[in-house]
């Protein structure tokens, strides 16, 4: 027989038909039933097995019925009537090592049917065959059955007793199926299986059935019209099955569809949330990195922008704007603005906004405007002269407002817009009117410290003296307070006439912040100032002032430089008082440190400081300045100092410039601590004296026409005509971008020693000019980069209230 293996733990459809098939091929010329019945029980028997190729079927049997007078050799039956005497024969069987209980030696198993011994003898056999119908109870006039095939699966329980028919098999289930043959005539086939089989094989197994009905058939010479049924039986058989498979195979690919489609469902509401919880997420932390930042932060102009940056963001608007009011020196009100999420110059044209019927609620804080489209709202375009937005103004159509204020008084107001309708919800509301909460306290801290700030610095300005003229010598000074909000502090500088000529040079620093540092620092400037004019030389004054200290603030420590300089004799005299020693650049453009004579800080009690004497000839310049020059967190104070030394000697001009472009240098607005310097330089002739120029102007386009004047007749005047254009170039652009951004009155100032011309414009406001690259087709920006073209040097100073923009242009 063909080599053939049928897997029993996964039968299916294709082997149903296989199996059927092959059986027929192998019963097929038989001479016999029962030899058809040995040839099905030896096919079974080799060609099933397990998942791992093992023999599935430790025994197999195949049972024939019929009447008892067509079997051979039979014994007599008796009290049964011949012609109803009926008999069930183990035809054919499968296992070698296996015998079948009330079989005797080698000769076949015959039951008499219907007999009371019957159960008796073949116990679990007569009960299988019994549920077939091949083995009917006892009945007056009981025949077998005729009609369709059935098929019996025993397992669990119910197979129990077979382990003592199969004793150490291995047997996990019993599959019995058969039914009629031909009129008068049965079969049945029990496989036992140690392979726990799915209850649906009873399923495939009818059709298995039907085959084994036909290859049963086949043997010996059957007619046509019993073989012909058989054959319609298993092709009904395999249709019914093929179409209970394709229901069940068109059942599951509708469910894998509602179940994809759920899935794709799920897995989109998945995504759906996931993003969701994604943008939570980044509003949760934008919402604390912002409430930590607002709540440090103390700089008045970080602080608004952070805020709108942050608003924005959570508004999701296209742009937002931050208008704010702030005091001036004189207690005016400004009001300011910060752009976030396009370029502050797509605004720089456009007035301030009024109390229109739009921004009123804003502006006097009357509650929250939101608007999905503005310019549909009521309230829109009423107010001349523009009644809208003015034209080249960036499209609005949602609009969202949310004051900011803090115990009744309006602080400010956010402003959010975006071109598409519909844009701002309820939530963007209420995150916003939270960050404008938060954004009120911060104000609130970054104005009282900046007042405290601003009330230490103006105490300490006043404290500070206007550097006198002195013939002969160049001077200026620069105070910056600390640039990362720790206030102002003890630093003070002072240039003192004497009475025989001489000047005094002083540079000190009290420890510590506000206004106790700046108190203590007046009082010791003052009474430097006193010894100063008594003619004490420079170790005696120091000497005097560490006894001053422990008497007016005990505890406190000062660092101090005194020098006396004699113009007539070209020399200096320092003593050093735990400070930084003065640098001094000779005539050649050699760089000294007067670092020989360092004495203890004041305070310390009583002590004899030492003096050195230096040569300090016309042509020579001299700087005196506190540790916060050199000294930054992160930053040796030796490179500092290395530093300093390099740019002291290389190429210098005009003091005032010199000093912003070393601070631009060695600070860059990232001191921690005051700065403050005093710089001088002894003109080797008359041409180096400083000459200046300045005048005030009104913050109207009309005053960039009127400093041009004023630039071109100086210019002329001070014999400098080829420099006129230039100058007049960089006066265009300098005083245009005051008027733009600051709004208020402004200062134009020409100064010129020696081969240097510097050009300073003062105004109110605190944006720093920056070199940005235009794009094609865009003409802003351009200014700074036709000034940087032009000058040798440019840069910008903070002072209070404002700033200075300089430019300085070699008049050679």
């Amino acid at each position: 027989m063909q080599d053939v293996r049928f897997d029993l733990s996964a039968f299916g459809l294709s082997e149903t038909a296989r199996c059927s098939a092959l059986l027929r091929a192998a019963a097929s010329g038989a001479p016999s039933p029962d030899s058809a019945a040995q040839i099905v029980a030896d096919f079974y028997y080799d060609s099933l097995v397990d998942g791992h190729d093992g023999r599935a079927c430790p025994a197999v049997g195949v049972f024939l019925a019929g009447p008892w007078n067509a079997v051979t050799g039979a014994p007599a039956v008796a009290g049964a009537r011949a012609e109803h005497a009926r008999r069930l024969t183990l035809a054919g069987f499968g296992g070698a090592d296996v015998r079948w209980p009330g079989a005797e030696g080698s000769g076949p198993l015959h039951v008499p049917l219907p007999s009371s011994g019957a159960a008796r003898e073949t116990p679990w056999v007569h009960r299988l065959l019994e549920r077939l119908g091949v083995a009917p109870r006892e009945a007056d006039g009981a025949v077998l059955p005729e009609g369709d095939v059935e098929v019996v699966h025993l397992s669990g329980s119910q197979v129990g007793g077979l382990e003592e028919l199969l004793p150490g098999q291995g047997v996990r289930c019993a599959l019995a199926f058969g039914g009629t043959l031909s009129p008068g005539e049965g079969f049945a086939v029990v496989l036992f299986s140690r392979v726990p089989l799915p209850a649906e094989v009873t399923t495939l197994f009818r059709t298995v059935t039907a085959g084994t009905r036909l290859a049963l058939l086949s043997a010996g010479r059957p007619s046509p019209a019993e073989e012909a049924d058989a054959a319609r039986l298993l092709l009904e058989s395999m249709e019914s099955l093929v179409g209970q498979r394709a229901a069940r195979l068109q059942t599951v690919v509708a469910e894998l569809c509602s179940a994809t489609t759920e899935l794709r469902r799920s897995q989109q509401e998945l995504e759906q949330r996931e993003q969701e919880l994604r943008e939570e997420a980044v509003i949760v932390e934008l919402l604390q990195e912002v409430g930590s930042v607002l709540a440090a932060e103390l700089d008045l102009d970080a602080l608004v922008q952070r805020a709108v940056d942050a608003a924005t963001r959570l508004a999701g608007a296209a742009f937002g704007a931050f208008f704010y009011n702030v005091l001036g020196e004189t207690g005016e009100s400004y009001l300011l603005y910060v752009i976030s999420g396009v370029d502050r110059s797509a605004f720089d044209k456009f007035p301030m906004p009024r109390n229109t019927q739009v921004f009123e609620q804003t502006f006097r804080g009357l509650g929250v405007v939101r608007s999905e489209d503005i310019t549909a709202d009521p309230r829109y375009g009423h107010n001349a002269p523009h009644h809208g937005m003015p034209e080249g103004h960036l499209p609005v159509r949602s609009y969202l407002a949310v004051p900011v204020m803090s115990r009744g008084a309006v602080l400010g107001g956010f402003f959010f817009g975006h071109p598409e309708r519909g844009v701002f919800t309820e939530r963007h509301e209420r995150l916003v009117t939270g960050l404008a909460a938060q954004t009120a306290v911060a104000l609130q801290n970054a104005q009282t410290y900046r007042q405290e700030r601003e009330a230490a610095a103006e105490l300490q300005r006043h404290l500070l003296p206007a550097l006198p003229h002195v013939d002969g010598i160049a001077s200026t000074s620069r105070y910056l307070p600390a640039a990362r909000d720790r206030g102002a502090g003890g630093d003070w500088v002072d240039l003192i006439p004497l009475p025989d000529g001489e000047v005094a040079l002083v540079v000190g620093d009290v420890m510590g912040k506000g206004v106790r540092a700046a108190a203590v620092m007046g009082q010791i400037r003052t009474a430097c100032r006193a010894y100063a004019q008594l003619g004490l030389a420079p170790a005696d004054v120091l000497e005097q002032l560490s006894v001053l200290v422990d008497d007016i603030a005990p505890g406190s420590i000062a660092t101090c430089v005194y020098a006396v300089l004699d113009p007539r004799r070209d020399q200096l005299r320092a003593a050093v008082a735990g400070h930084l020693p003065p640098a001094r650049r000779d005539p050649a453009g050699g760089v000294t440190f007067l670092d020989e004579t360092v004495g203890p800080p004041l305070g310390v009690g009583r002590h004899r400081y030492a003096e050195q004497e230096v040569s300090l000839p016309p042509g020579s310049r001299l700087l005196l300045y506190t540790d916060g020059l050199v000294e930054r967190r992160g930053r040796p104070i030796d490179d500092g100092l290395r530093h300093l030394r390099e740019l002291l000697g290389g190429p210098v001009g005009e003091i005032e410039a010199d000093c912003d472009s070393w601070l631009d240098a060695l600070a860059g607005g990232q001191h921690d601590d005051d700065i403050a310097l005093l710089y001088l330089h002894r003109p080797e002739d008359a041409s180096h004296q400083v000459v200046a120029v300045a005048r005030d102007y009104p913050p109207v386009s009309s005053a960039v026409p009127d400093a041009r004047d004023l630039v071109s007749k100086v210019m002329r005047e001070w014999g400098l005509q080829h420099l006129a254009n230039d100058m007049m170039l960089i006066a265009d652009e300098m005083v245009a971008n005051a008027v733009r951004h600051a709004r208020t009155p402004l200062r134009v100032e020409l100064r010129r020693a020696g081969e240097r011309v510097v050009l300073e414009v003062t105004d109110s406001s605190r944006e720093e000019p920056h070199l940005i690259v235009s794009q094609p087709g865009e003409f802003g920006h351009r200014g700074i980069f036709l000034i940087d073209a032009i000058a040798t040097r440019w840069g910008t100073r903070w002072i209070d209230g404002g700033k200075v923009v300089w430019a300085e242009v070699k008049t050679s």
